[in-house]
């Protein structure tokens, strides 16, 4: 016998909790879910460039920026729809795909739109919330250091033979 056919209403709920579940995977926060699936596919030199104390630290700050960011949920969503339209089209028209790359290549090539990238409106939004970032993730104790560096007091130059206890005057030099 066949499987009885759900109602409409059914079937509404059976869409709307797997949409549910989807935006959940989606909107969940960049450590937990995204580190779960590309755990398996990190790169080995972005591992190996986080080993540098400075970069590693951008690094970190750029992720917790991205993860706050609001076009991160858009944009994982549009890869995913993307994902979801291409994949069938490439398996049905190959030929058409390599086509549409070309023009797709085409015109952001002659549109050039990198060079909108560092723009001092982007820099000006962006690179403070780096820093501050940056800053706050450096320990208390290492900027206390830098602090007692700067600020102890330049000592007064002396000569070796006074450090070692020996006179620069002449034994024949009058004195005064």
């Amino acid at each position: 016998m066949s499987a009885p056919v759900p109602t409409p209403s059914e079937r509404l709920n059976l869409s709307r909790e797997r949409l549910r579940l989807a935006m959940r995977d989606i909107a969940a926060p960049a450590g937990h879910a995204a580190s779960a699936r590309t755990s398996g596919t990190r790169l080995a030199w972005l591992d190996s460039l986080k080993s540098i104390p400075v970069a590693g630290i951008v690094i970190q700050a750029v992720r917790s920026w991205w993860a706050e960011h609001p076009w991160r949920v858009a944009s994982l969503l549009a890869g995913e729809t993307v994902k979801t339209v291409v994949q069938p089209l490439a398996q049905r028209h190959p030929l058409g795909l390599v086509v549409g790359a070309l023009l797709l290549g085409g015109a952001l090539a002659w549109a050039r739109p990198w060079r909108l990238l560092f723009t001092s409106s982007l820099l000006a939004g962006l690179l403070p919330q780096l820093l501050s970032k940056t800053l706050a993730q450096i320990p208390t104790q290492s900027w206390m250091a830098v602090l007692t560096e700067l600020l102890k007091q330049p000592r007064q130059s002396q000569e070796p033979a006074q450090v070692a206890g020996f006179s620069t005057a002449r034994p024949d030099a009058p004195t005064c």
